[in-house]
């Protein structure tokens, strides 16, 4: 893995100090790594015993091994992440960043994700009768898309953005029932509380976030974390959505592959059904 992704694969769990560090790192070009620790530590507003933890966190033991792996990733290797976007930008660089900043944060997460959880949470979705998708805004679309995923192989699945159906449907749900909550700040109250309601009930939870320490990520039984790394615009909730989306097609799609081939059968009638009635012939 490039220093640039060992970066963005940990930076959402980095002090504000590290972070400062790491920024200036991901911005960096390859004459900029001439610059002495002691400059890099003036223009980060750090310092050198700063500098030299972040590096041995990285896995360098001195901040010379550290520079002369970066040197060849930026080198030899150019995947780092694009600068801001800014308004006098060429529509082909646009393009380009967008691109560029969904492939890392896909990278970092598929970097982050702990398989073994993953496959716990599809023996959980199997054994589940009811599949709730609770998220707010960006999240909440997500899991409408979880929704119609689930529901087209067989599964009763239900997604609820209204913070306060979020919080009846938990109150009635039971052990029976599995709740799927995305957020991707794992701040988001009504997901918090509903999550929490269902566990009362013995509901067995999950929870798809970009924070490890965050409420979510405590409440839920197996909790999934997305990598994406927002220091460089205001657009967070569009990468995170990308990244939530593409967690949950595999918990989709880990769960279609142990379908019987009754459902597959379903699957089959269904699709031609669609192709008959839905799709265009043209």
């Amino acid at each position: 893995m490039s220093v640039t992704k060992q970066i963005n694969t940990i930076y959402n769990e980095l002090k504000p100090v590290q972070k400062k560090i790491a920024d200036y790192f991901l911005e960096a070009d390859f004459d900029s790594l001439n610059t002495s620790i002691e400059e890099i530590a003036r223009i980060t507003g750090t310092s050198v015993a700063s500098l030299s933890r972040f590096c041995k966190k990285l896995g360098y033991d001195s901040f010379q091994h550290f520079k002369i792996s970066f040197s060849r990733d930026l080198k030899y290797e150019p995947d780092f992440v694009l600068p801001i976007f800014k308004m006098d930008d060429d529509p082909s660089l646009c393009i380009r960043k967008v691109f560029s900043e969904a492939i890392t944060n896909l990278q970092a997460t598929e970097g982050t994700l702990n398989f073994d959880l993953t496959v716990k949470a599809v023996d959980r979705i199997v054994e589940s009768e009811m599949l709730y998708f609770f998220g707010n805004g960006g999240s909440g679309g997500i899991g409408y898309l979880g929704e119609l995923l689930f529901s087209h192989i067989g599964f009763k699945a239900v997604s609820i953005t209204d913070p306060y159906k979020m919080i009846i449907t938990a109150g009635h749900s039971d052990s029976g029932s599995l709740i799927i909550g995305l957020s991707h700040s794992g701040r988001t109250k009504s997901v918090i509380e509903a999550l929490r309601i269902g566990k009362k009930n013995g509901v067995f939870t999950i929870g798809i976030t970009n924070y490890s320490k965050s409420s979510v990520a405590a409440l839920a039984d197996i909790a999934l974390l997305t990598a994406c790394h927002e220091r460089r615009m205001h657009f967070a909730q569009s990468n995170s959505m990308v990244a939530q989306l593409t967690l949950l097609r595999v918990l989709y799609i880990l769960t279609a592959s142990r379908s019987t081939e009754r459902t597959v059968q379903k699957v089959n009638d269904i699709e031609q059904y669609v192709s008959l009635h839905i799709r265009s012939k043209v």
